[in-house]
């Protein structure tokens, strides 16, 4: 639940719900359902075979150079679409592919295919494939993708028996246009756009880093606003859009700042004929970023079907812009609500909450019953990681991990309502910095305004961090062949990427103490040093380097590079 000048009158009309759970102290306790059903576990080794396009969606004139991602690892959870394998016998699935062999992989769209072998037990490989005898088309094209599997025979003599499996993927192959796309690299999750200032040029990648803001409240009566938004990044008016023609005009200023927008049906998502106008008006706008549809939807009990039937709808009219949903709850219907979008937003706000009593409700908070701010939270940092890890988690398991990614909203108000506090600079970039370790591709902080003035404020942090994330974490988080990994070190959390010749490290002390890190704790090799230019810090708060390591004071985050 999100705190605005109409949370007053929410409050008192009874509307405010926390994953459908009972929030007052005359109601009894009514466990709200909807939990996510983990899988079970395998004793033997399954193969989680998958495949989608690298771009969603291509256009005709990348039909040439269009391909293919495929993934083989051996699993031991029945995720979706997991089948049995057998194996060498001598073998072992946690020595990567060595050993395992390879399978025949055939991918077949329409009277298009290729075969190719895969390594057993691999991640990310990309197979080309030809499109261009396709027609370009609004409906997406279904791509069977199958498999065989012969196992390293011990004996020469001995035959290999074949295994066979098969999985499915769409491909949306679209007409060229003039007008704005969106594309969706589905190795990493990252979005490829045009300039948004409508001056033409090729697709370049963009980690969104922006903030909401009230369209009523602030940017109906305050456009220069947007010229304060510039620096801190993107801009997502919220809606309603009351005044059309002051919309238009945020538009056009955004256009000419060069800032891309998302468009948010929110108030009317499951109205399909108002979606359909709305589509049909703004489809073209050359800064569009994306659609977003259903906002804590499983917050407010929205139809499970209804995201999707936007979403459908939405593909059938554009399809050149990803859809986004913002779900509310940790754990509260999430797999019907994703099924309606590519984008997936979190909006976890922890900080100056008490976990255990409503401040508003004046009630105790538990999984069944009340509401505190953050649903199913600790009232820390932390609860950020959890959350991001724990979506990302869920789509690998629903079989999403290529074609649906995780966004992060960090908590950019307080002093109010649950909230007793507004989080320092510090803090927010802490929940930037800890999304991104763990799979989150793109920030859209809640809300604009926030706190202003030197760099311990929110805006004065954003300034900044807008600017290192398009320079330096970018190029690490959009290359589909960099390795990535995460790490936990004392509560200190850590992501660590590698591209080949360099490394990037991304660090944010959770806790409330004091925590010396080895730089093998992070991942980094054991030769690393500062003593040298070998390490770079390119950012940090409460938080500084020795020889062997970093020294972090409560809260402490920080941005390096290191040079193997």
């Amino acid at each position: 639940m999100k705190y605005n000048k109409s949370f007053t009158a929410m409050v008192v009309a009874g509307l405010v719900r926390g994953a459908e759970r009972t929030t007052m102290a005359n109601q009894s306790v009514v466990p709200p359902g909807g939990q996510f059903v983990l899988p079970m576990q395998s004793v033997e080794p399954l193969l989680s075979f998958r495949c989608a396009p690298v771009f969603r969606p291509y256009l005709e004139e990348d039909a040439k150079s269009a391909a293919f991602v495929v993934d083989t690892p051996i699993v031991y959870d029945w995720i979706t679409g997991a089948e049995p394998i057998s194996l060498p016998s001598n073998s072992s699935s946690s020595s990567g592919s060595t050993g395992l062999g390879s399978l025949s992989v055939t991918i077949k769209v329409g009277s298009v295919h290729t075969t190719v072998n895969v390594p057993l037990n691999a991640t990310g490989v990309q197979i080309p494939l030809d499109i261009s005898k396709l027609e370009a088309q609004k409906t997406a094209y279904n791509v069977s993708c199958s498999a065989t599997y012969s196992a390293p025979s011990s004996s020469k003599s001995q035959s290999a028996s074949k295994q066979k499996f098969k999985t499915s993927a769409s491909l949306l192959y679209l007409p060229d246009t003039t007008a704005s796309v969106t594309k969706t690299d589905l190795r990493t999750g990252a979005l490829w756009v045009r300039p948004a200032n409508n001056t033409g040029g090729a697709f370049a990648p963009f980690i969104p880093q922006g903030f909401y803001i009230n369209f009523d409240t602030y940017l109906l009566n305050n456009l220069s606003m947007i010229d304060q938004l510039k620096a801190d990044g993107f801009l997502h008016p919220i809606p309603p859009y009351g005044n059309l023609t002051v919309f238009q005009q945020v538009i056009e200023k955004t256009i000419s700042a060069g800032m891309y927008i998302v468009y948010d049906m929110r108030t009317n998502y499951q109205n399909l004929t108002a979606v359909a106008q709305q589509v049909n008006t703004y489809a073209s706008i050359p800064n569009l970023l994306n659609w977003e549809t259903a906002h804590e939807p499983d917050g407010n009990s929205d139809p499970e079907n209804a995201a999707l039937a936007t979403y459908d709808l939405i593909y059938q009219m554009d399809g050149y812009h990803p859809i986004s949903i913002v779900l509310n709850c940790e754990d509260y219907n999430f797999s019907p609500y994703v099924k309606g979008a590519d984008i997936v937003l979190e909006d976890a706000y922890p900080i100056g909450i008490n976990a255990t009593f409503s401040p508003v409700w004046h009630t105790v908070c538990t999984p069944d019953f009340g509401h505190c701010g953050c649903d199913n939270c600790q009232g820390d940092l932390s609860d950020i990681k959890t959350r991001i890890q724990t979506y990302k988690d869920r789509l690998n398991i629903l079989g999403f991990d290529r074609t649906k990614s995780v966004w992060t909203t960090p908590q950019a108000f307080g002093s109010g309502a649950y909230w007793n506090t507004t989080p320092t600079g510090q803090q927010w970039a802490a929940m930037e910095f800890t999304s991104f370790s763990h799979g989150a591709i793109g920030s859209k902080s809640f809300q604009y305004p926030t706190t202003t003035g030197n760099i311990e404020t929110i805006e004065g942090t954003a300034v900044t961090l807008t600017v290192l994330t398009k320079d330096v974490l970018q190029p690490f988080m959009v290359d589909p062949n960099a390795t990535f990994a995460s790490y936990d070190y004392m509560g200190v959390d850590a992501g660590l990427w590698y591209n080949g010749t360099a490394y990037l490290l991304l660090v944010a002390n959770l806790g409330n103490g004091t925590v010396y890190v080895p730089w093998t704790e992070v991942g980094l090799p054991a030769s690393t040093t500062n003593a040298t230019t070998q390490v770079q810090r390119i950012f940090s708060v409460s938080q500084n380097t020795n020889v062997t390591g970093l020294n972090f004071r409560p809260g402490g985050i920080g941005i390096y590079t290191a040079t193997p």
